[in-house]
């Protein structure tokens, strides 16, 4: 929600006033959605009964309930004869594993985890008991199992923090208040006068922040940046796929870590050729100012979609003939732990199992996290409605953004305005006089300027820290964390946490089987977001196999997982659908709105309309890839905006296990995943 005490033009530097306002959180009376049709757990008589695999148990999906209207014996959504919901649901509850648990009740984090398994120095095994290549990520020998020695080399580490603040200085220096003192026989007084501003000096330092900030080539003093190239706005999802090389087996990652970031060029792989064959991903990963971090990309895999026709054994047939790739959640890990420091590139060769198992790959850093996360996704593992995972991605900012101004600036316009680095753009590219923006007479006056620089100083601070909302945004009193959608990210604040230290939940919110979570789902860009909560190992447990980096400055053992077996609990029906925000009713600059005030909700879930179940009784059921990317078919939701213009839903979350201690809650977007998660420990 937003805050009342916040001055519109404050937070988007745009002259539109709106009013505050919004629905009761949790006061709806809520009622049971249908469960999905296929039980996971059904596989355990068979992967670790008959094959013996290993495996650790998969429970039921999640049990839902919401405040949908629905029809009482089937509980299937009333519908409009437009087929349109009767009433589509504002809150989703959920209930982990419908009810089930795996280990008997414990402490957590006490010095005996119930969830806490023995390690095993062997790779992890499918459900038949065959080994997965390249899933034991250390041993007691080989610390660092999965990849070779990195190359180092000594870069240039300033940062666009670095550089945008140093842009700001200038522009508040220039614009400071001349003093002048006067006196008398009788008295002395003094006072200010507003400085000249040299325009042009002014136009070309808000030049280089917008060139930052787009990720456009840089000029000047900033030429040769190594982030050169690498935009703060999260518009180009469009261009940032990449295939695995079909002779040398290999992609090639560029990231840069800084401050509490991870910029990637690549969000989606496509790994088809080496769908079963082992393969390697090379890293360059470039540490700036600030970014000093053990390199962990943690990698998920599922079981082998080759092995769950059962049939041989008098089982189901789960791929139909072959007509369905069953993609059924299996082990996770940290593939390694290695210390990096600033102003160093690293490269390395990551070894990977062959594809069909490889769902995506976060990198974190822990000393940060959240926010400092990224991932990168197999694109052939399909949304829910068969397209590839990079399609939604596309679909709001288009295939190549950088094709020219038009599709740059159509781009960026889908991003929410309340974004603190769509702030900072809107009001660069004024002082600038670009993207259609000139500046107004009165800048050449330095309290104007500065005025302006002030605005945009709050702004570059917002942006810097995810686990605080940003100006403008409150967190819901009765939630016990709110989220925010914003710039294709998400902004997390947790109740009675201040926003500053490691985002650490206190046992009295969860820490036992049968506790409650209420989380506030906030969407400010102009765009259809999802939610998506994974576990990693507290429902289905998970093993330390780390080494000690504490000697060398690394951090582990002290956070790294080493291996899970992780779940969804947003996978029997698919992902929570949050509304786009509504655009105001006045903007100016570039690309004004030219909505109106008109609600886009409900033409963005339209658009996207093949994501969501039908309300009239879909023929696919939950859908074909309902063991795809994230769970089936959306159930349609309520598109509403409270009166601040802010989509909104609601989650509640009845946890029926203990959480890891490395990590209770994960949290993120399943259609624009790439920088958008935001977790909890």
């Amino acid at each position: 929600m937003f805050r009342k005490s916040m001055r519109w033009t404050a937070v988007l530097a745009l002259p539109a006033a709106v009013t505050i306002g919004g629905l009761p959180a949790w006061s709806q009376d809520l009622g049971p959605v249908p469960a999905p049709a296929l039980d996971p757990s059904m596989l355990n008589a068979a992967c670790i009964g008959m094959f013996q695999s290993g495996q650790q148990p998969r429970t039921s999906l999640e049990s839902r309930r919401d405040n949908a209207a629905r029809d009482p014996v089937t509980f299937e959504l009333l519908t409009n004869p437009d087929d349109t919901p009767v009433r589509a649901a504002t809150v989703t509850e959920i209930t982990t594993a419908s009810g089930q648990s795996v280990f008997a009740e414990g402490d957590s984090f006490g010095t005996n985890p119930p969830n806490l398994l023995p390690t095993v120095y062997e790779n992890s095994r499918s459900c038949r008991g065959n080994e997965i290549p390249h899933t034991l990520p250390s041993t007691p020998d080989n610390p660092y199992n999965l990849h070779d020695d990195p190359v180092v080399t000594q870069i240039d580490k300033t940062s666009p923090t670095d550089d945008l603040d140093w842009i700001l200085d200038q522009i508040e220096a220039m614009s400071e208040p001349r003093r002048i003192c006067r006196s008398t026989r009788l008295f002395s007084f003094c006072y200010e006068i507003p400085a000249r501003v040299n325009t042009g000096q002014l136009r070309q330092l808000a030049r280089h922040a917008v060139d930052i900030i787009e990720g456009n080539p840089l000029r000047g003093p900033l030429r040769g940046r190594q982030y050169e190239g690498f935009p703060l706005l999260n518009y180009l999802g469009g261009l940032k796929t990449k295939s695995v090389d079909p002779v040398t087996k290999t992609v090639e990652i560029n990231q840069l870590w800084f401050d509490t970031h991870i910029l990637s060029d690549t969000a989606y792989v496509d790994p088809t050729v080496v769908d079963d064959e082992e393969w390697t991903i090379k890293y360059n990963v470039k540490i700036l100012n600030r970014g000093h971090e053990d390199f962990a990309p943690f990698t998920m895999f599922f079981d082998d979609p080759k092995e769950l026709d059962l049939t041989d054994i008098g089982g189901m047939d789960l791929t139909d003939g072959g007509n369905i790739v069953r993609r059924l959640p299996n082990v996770a890990m940290d593939q390694t732990f290695f210390p990096m420091e600033e102003g160093l590139q690293y490269t390395l060769n990551m070894k990977m199992p062959p594809a069909r198992f490889w769902n995506l790959s976060y990198h974190w850093g822990w000393r940060h996290h959240p926010p400092r996360v990224q991932v990168t996704e197999n694109v052939q593992v399909p949304l829910a409605n068969g397209t590839l995972r990079n399609s939604a991605e596309i679909g709001v900012f288009g295939a190549n953004p950088r094709q020219n101004q038009k599709t740059k600036l159509a781009a960026i316009d889908m991003i929410g305005d309340t974004a603190p680095a769509k702030r900072m753009w809107r009001m660069f590219s004024e002082l600038g006089g670009v993207n259609g923006q000139s500046p107004s007479f009165g800048l050449i006056n330095g309290s104007s300027v500065r005025a302006r620089a002030e605005l945009i100083r709050q702004a570059f601070e917002d942006w810097q820290n995810r686990n605080h909302l940003p100006t403008g945004y409150e967190m819901d009193p009765d939630a016990d964390l709110t989220v925010v959608y914003l710039n294709n990210r998400m902004y997390g604040q947790l109740k009675d946490h201040d926003g500053e230290a490691e985002v650490r939940m206190k046992n009295e919110q969860w820490s036992t089987r049968g506790d409650q979570l209420k989380i506030k789902l906030l969407n400010g860009d102009y765009f259809l977001h999802t939610y998506v909560l994974v576990d990693f190992g507290g429902l289905r447990g998970w093993e330390n196999t780390f080494h000690n980096t504490l000697p060398v400055g690394g951090a582990g053992p002290l956070f790294t997982f080493g291996r899970v077996h992780w779940w969804v609990h947003t996978g029997g029906n698919g992902p929570i659908a949050v509304p786009p925000a509504q655009r105001p009713s006045a903007s100016v600059g570039p690309l004004a709105s030219k909505s109106k005030g008109k609600s886009g909700a409900a033409k963005m879930i339209k658009a996207n309309a093949s994501l969501f179940r039908g309300q009239g009784g879909n023929p696919q059921g939950p859908g074909r890839h309902q063991f795809g990317a994230w769970g089936g078919l959306m159930i349609p939701t309520a598109d509403y905006v409270n009166t601040d213009g802010v989509g909104e839903h609601t989650v509640i979350v009845n946890f029926t296990y203990e959480p890891s201690r490395r990590l209770r809650i994960y949290q993120f977007d399943a259609l624009h995943h790439d920088q958008a998660v935001w977790s909890v420990h």
